[in-house]
């Protein structure tokens, strides 16, 4: 498998408190992936981050600030930062029939690292993709 060394440094957005910021997000990370891991890792990493805004706005506070950059030969990272202070739900299995719930579940099935972070001015929740 063929790895290229990638520099791309880090990249941020902040997006506002609104439902169409999980497009904004998709389409940042579009315009803002190196060539490497758009080529291979960009659908999952849009689907990823379109989660993680969705549950910012939910469950968060503004200002919402998306970030991706590179991580050593093979590896994008995604941050979803907002100022709400409560850590995300853990994985939890969502009824059949629930119309939300799975948005840690896939993270945590096509990431191939995630967590979270917590400081005096909010959280960020991550997620790593291997090319």
């Amino acid at each position: 498998m063929h790895t290229a060394q990638c520099h791309m440094p880090q990249r941020q957005v902040v997006l506002p408190n609104e439902p169409t910021s999980a497009r904004a997000a998709r389409q940042f990370l579009q315009q803002a992936s190196c060539p490497e891991h758009m080529a291979r890792v960009l659908d999952d990493a849009q689907l990823l981050v379109s989660e993680l805004v969705g549950n910012a706005i939910r469950y968060g506070l503004p200002p919402i600030e998306v970030a991706v950059r590179c991580v050593g030969e093979a590896c994008l990272e995604v941050r979803v930062r907002d100022t709400g202070v409560d850590p995300p739900v853990a994985v939890r299995q969502a009824a059949p029939d629930a119309e939300g719930g799975r948005g840690l579940q896939l993270v945590d099935l096509l990431s191939s690292a995630w967590g979270t972070e917590a400081d005096s001015f909010g959280k960020t929740v991550w997620f790593r993709l291997d090319m």
